[in-house]
């Protein structure tokens, strides 16, 4: 009687979970991962980023403010740091070819959250 109490709970449990509820998920944030070439970093802290996703794509532009970070490598720097770095790496023909850039950007207000760029050392 005990044994079959037990089951008869787990299953009533089981049956009222959590893991049957629908949960529609939100993506606040997306990215695009871009050549080099197919970006320009903005020229102030409160500019913006163009940037063309493909040959087909019509150009997109995305606002940056004094919230957007910058990075290289996993390391955060300033904007003129970054711009500084992107300018060596057009300098060269590997810099142009294996650098990428990730722009990470608020779905809703389509403002830049973060601007990282990864680049052989």
């Amino acid at each position: 009687m005990i044994r079959s109490l037990v089951i008869v709970s787990a299953l009533l449990m089981s049956i009222a979970s959590s893991a049957w509820a629908y949960r529609i998920m939100e993506q606040p944030e997306d990215a695009y991962e871009l050549d080099l070439g197919a970006v320009r970093l903005p020229a102030s802290e409160n500019g913006t980023v163009v940037l063309t996703p493909c040959e087909d794509c019509r150009t997109t532009v995305l606002r940056v403010n004094e919230q957007t970070g910058y990075f290289a490598n996993g390391s955060q720097m300033s904007l003129e740091d970054l711009k500084d770095i992107v300018e060596d790496l057009l300098a060269t023909t590997v810099g142009r070819e294996d650098t990428i850039v990730y722009i990470y950007y608020d779905v809703a207000s389509l403002r830049v959250n973060r601007l990282a760029i990864s680049y052989r050392t």
